[in-house]
């Protein structure tokens, strides 16, 4: 029984373990027919796309053949939309299409320019003209000349629009205009603007390959002349153009201004012109002409500004001339505007002052009279005609110098000179017993010149008076002077006589006594001064020649002061005697005492 029970286990184990390995190859088996059949479908649907997809070759060209570049071409299948540019051939390639009918559509922003059903993959290539015109305008001015730098623009009633400058010949192109009668386009607006007014408007109609026109905008040329009361043109100045829209500005040296392309009065916005002149002077601009005027045409006009010659004569207190003076001119339109100088009459002459009650009313006028900077005259007055002469009577001023020596002791009988830096004029005085010398005279830059009784020049220098009193010490007159005479060895001289001539006049004489010889001279002067001996024999003769205190030192080279006034040559002689009479008696004691040894 036991031996059953075994034997039946047994046999249901190995049925457990056939079960369980068939069920293990059924898994691989279907792995393996899954795997095949993932490869079979990859390595068949690249056969089937590739017979599924197509290209498509779109040519873009303009209407008279010519290849269009950078034009967006867009293929259109239901819902789907693909786009592509044209290259510089015109061409527009569109690869891996599916099967069926397209829309090929040529786009310029959102203007179409041309449109065709296409099938794929019968249609590999096709062209599309697309409607646009190259167009080409001349704008022009009344007078038929170029208007080069307006912004033409052109723009379609659906809102397209295309806008460029015109060139220095006035033309202006435009390669892309799509034609008036496709959709959405309608229309143009030509206009024409310069300046931000707009001078032509016209409406137009683009239907050719081809489209020119010539513009005559209504702009003209003006040549402005701006004159004085006699009729001569007037430089340096500055003209001014304003309307209500437009403005312009020139500048001239000659008077004459030109200007080109304006537009005219005419045209809405723009209306009568003001007109306003300005002439350049040494404080800036100053307005001389101011005024309104309507130009339609072209034209050359005068512009007579109320400018005026005038003369200022400067006079003193004696009615006499004075020149060398600086006049300077002042309005109500701007002040030190203009400047001139007196001649020998003392007359200043200007041209070109605006008149007091003229077109631009300049008011009173301050004329002032400068001389070196100093205010010595002014008058305020208008100027109401061409030629007026305007007079200014000028005071001198009170100016004193006073002259001291060097000691500061005032010094009577100078004669004190001053001459004028600006004319040359001469003013002469002489100093009273208190040393003054006192003058009437413009305030300035002078060359002060003092000469002493003798009529020597013994002081001169620049300087600039204004007035008052001025104290002038002179270091030349009256100073001292110390003579030092040493010997050769700087040692002072204690024997000896020293003498000191002025010209031909002996100052002094004195005796050597190794102190400096102190003496004051009246003026700069040339000096002799000898140096004798106690014999009186000339030992050394000198000339100096002083402008003021100062101390001099005369050497007597071959002198050395030695108990007396020895020469060196002589010193050195005895000293050369006493040498040889020590070396002759050396030798004869030498000699003797030679002898007495041999005996």
């Amino acid at each position: 029984m036991s031996i059953c029970l075994r034997t039946r286990a047994c046999c249901a184990g190995r049925s457990l373990e056939r079960a369980e390995s068939m069920r293990a190859m059924l898994s691989k088996i279907m792995a393996i027919l899954v795997i095949l059949a993932l490869v079979a479908s990859i390595a068949c649907s690249p056969a089937h796309a590739q017979d599924a997809e197509a290209s498509l070759t779109v040519r873009v060209l303009d209407p008279l053949g010519r290849p269009l570049e950078k034009i967006e071409v867009r293929l259109i299948k239901d819902s789907e939309v693909r786009k592509f540019l044209t290259n510089s051939t015109g061409y527009a390639e569109f690869r891996h299409l599916t099967e069926g009918e397209y829309v090929a559509r040529v786009k310029l922003d959102n203007v179409t320019l041309a449109e065709r059903r296409v099938s794929v993959p019968e249609d590999e290539l096709v062209e599309l003209t697309a409607l646009v015109s190259e167009v080409k305008l001349w704008v022009k001015n009344l007078d038929g000349g170029p208007v080069g730098g307006a912004e033409v623009s052109l723009r379609s009633a659906g809102g397209y629009e295309v806008r460029a400058e015109s060139d220095e010949d006035g033309a202006v192109g435009f390669r892309l205009v799509p034609y008036s009668e496709l959709e959405g386009v309608g229309s143009y607006a030509l206009t024409v603007k310069l300046g931000g007014v707009e001078v032509y408007e016209e409406d137009v109609r683009v239907n050719e390959p081809s489209f020119s026109k010539n513009i005559t905008a209504p702009l003209l040329r003006l040549r402005l002349t701006v004159v004085d009361l006699e009729g001569r043109p007037v430089p340096r100045i500055t003209v001014g153009l304003t309307s209500k829209s437009y403005s312009a500005k020139q500048r001239s040296d000659n008077g004459t201004v030109l200007f080109e392309n304006i537009p005219s009065s005419r045209l809405e916005g723009v209306g009568v012109y003001g007109i306003e002149a300005r002439m350049r002077t040494e404080a800036g601009d100053m307005l001389i002409y101011a005024g309104n005027r309507s130009f339609t045409e072209s034209c050359s006009l005068s512009l007579i500004s109320d400018l005026a010659r005038i003369r200022v004569r400067v006079l003193d207190e004696e009615g006499e001339p004075v020149s060398k003076v600086r006049i300077v001119l002042s309005n109500d339109l701007l002040a030190n505007f203009s400047s001139s100088e007196t001649d020998e009459e003392g007359v200043a002459a200007f041209e070109r002052v605006p008149l007091s009650q003229g077109m631009v009313k300049a008011g009173t006028y301050i004329v002032r009279a400068y001389r070196a900077e100093n205010l010595i005259g002014e008058v305020r007055r208008e100027i109401l005609r061409d030629g007026e002469t305007i007079e200014i009577r000028v005071e001198r001023g009170a100016a004193a110098i006073r002259l001291l020596d060097f000691r500061g002791n005032p010094l009577a009988g100078y004669l004190v000179s001053l001459v004028d830096s600006l004319t040359g004029e001469r003013y002469n005085r002489t100093t009273d017993e208190g040393g003054e010398a006192a003058f009437k005279i413009f305030y300035g830059f002078y060359e002060l010149q003092v000469y002493d009784p003798r009529g020597g020049l013994v002081h001169s220098q620049h300087l600039r008076l204004a007035g008052g009193k001025l104290d002038l010490k002179l270091k030349e007159v009256n100073f001292p002077l110390r003579v030092v005479v040493s010997d050769s060895f700087g040692n002072p001289l204690t024997s000896g006589v020293a003498e000191i001539y002025l010209g031909g006049e002996k100052l002094l004489r004195r005796r050597l006594s190794g102190e400096p010889i102190t003496l004051e001279l009246p003026h700069p002067a040339e000096l002799r001064i000898d140096i004798l001996s106690d014999e009186g024999e000339l030992i050394q003769r000198e000339t100096i020649y002083v402008d003021g205190p100062s101390t001099r030192v005369i050497r007597l080279e071959p002198y050395i002061q030695l108990g007396g006034l020895l020469r060196l040559e002589d010193l050195a002689q005895a000293i050369g005697f006493g040498v040889s009479a020590l070396i002759l008696a050396f030798s004869a004691i030498l000699l003797v005492r030679g002898l007495r040894r041999k005996g």
